[in-house]
């Protein structure tokens, strides 16, 4: 091969490399983008429905006899987010949003009525017990949930324990107690 023939064809490889390098990246970028917007218009749901419900809790009386709180939820506004590949071809990216639900509620008592009936919900919940984390699987150009997890702060209150919702969900089950609120929330429309 002439030395003229082989700059050309290295020249070609280059350029063909760079141009496969250039569609992955957009494909990256496009997943992220759409990730981003997929969250944000689940935060922005969330921020704009009201979310108060009566609960049983054996915070009032015991897990056999418990008691009534209204309490309120309001998503946290800072939460954070990440898209990473796999090495799946079916389920090309995974993304993964960990956010915080603000409770407020009222008084105890002693039926499902009187709970209702509250107006005053001063009382606050601890800061960190009500941390969720959602993962999604990018399926034909789709963000469909994989896992919803709820955390809650390990023995020693240094770092997030995660259990999956679904586990949650099979312990309450025989229970009069509710599922978690962030394993139970509608997911947003997607285009």
């Amino acid at each position: 091969m002439s030395l003229r023939k082989a700059t050309t064809f290295a020249f070609v490889l280059a350029l063909l490399a760079h141009s496969a390098y250039g569609a992955a990246e957009s494909v990256d970028q496009q997943a992220v983008k759409t990730f981003k917007g997929y969250v944000t218009e689940l935060m922005s749901r969330y921020k704009a429905e009201k979310h108060v419900r009566v609960e049983a809790t054996p915070i009032c009386g015991t897990l056999d006899a418990p008691g009534f709180v209204k309490a309120a939820y309001k998503v946290s506004s800072d939460y954070k987010i990440d898209v990473r590949m796999t090495d799946s071809l079916i389920s090309p990216y995974i993304g993964i949003v960990e956010f915080q639900w603000k409770e407020q509620y009222s008084d105890c008592e002693n039926s499902p009525e009187q709970a209702a009936a509250q107006k005053n919900l001063s009382h606050l919940s601890h800061p960190d017990s009500l941390k969720y984390r959602y993962t999604y699987a990018f399926q034909d150009g789709k963000w469909v949930p994989a896992d919803r997890e709820i955390g809650s702060l390990n023995s020693t209150a240094t770092e997030v324990e995660w259990e999956s919702c679904k586990e949650e969900a099979r312990q309450l089950a025989a229970t009069k107690f509710k599922l978690d609120f962030g394993c139970s929330v509608p997911e947003p429309k997607q285009k």
